[in-house]
């Protein structure tokens, strides 16, 4: 997604384009690859664009809730997000070094209608996140 895309979704959300916020989406562009908060406000610091850290964790928070990023689970507590795209997607992520990938393909229609049955509850959606280790982090610890 680009950061005119980003600004225009931002604006039909009637959210207004402060300059924080656009350095931030800038930079979330810029990085290319899955970030953490702290890594975008480290990143925003260190390109001297001076953004406070409640600015960018509540432009993340906006910008998941609009469905500009998606926020991937970590064991370890500390969430990452990553840009969406068009298409169904999930993530499998690094328990080590905290490396993200995406995949497509699950197949949870049987299971999404079991729980209907059994709760009677409308499904609305979901996801799916699996943990491992990167081939990266295999081969460091002689793990493959």
């Amino acid at each position: 997604m680009t950061e005119q895309a980003i600004f225009a979704r931002l604006q039909a959300e009637g959210l207004r384009l402060t300059e924080p916020r656009r350095q931030v989406v800038q930079m979330i562009v810029a990085l290319g690859r899955p970030f953490s908060a702290e890594e975008l406000h480290h990143a925003l610091q260190a390109a001297n664009r001076p953004v406070g850290r409640a600015t960018v964790f509540r432009t993340i928070d906006r910008l998941v809730a609009i469905g500009v990023l998606a926020r991937v689970h970590h064991p370890s507590g500390v969430h990452r997000y990553l840009l969406r795209g068009t298409e169904h997607r999930h993530h499998i992520v690094c328990v080590q070094c905290g490396t993200v990938a995406e995949f497509s393909g699950c197949n949870v229609d049987a299971l999404g209608a079991a729980v209907v049955a059994q709760t009677h509850f409308r499904v609305d959606g979901h996801w799916l996140e699996l943990f491992g280790l990167c081939a990266r982090c295999q081969q460091e610890h002689h793990l493959t």
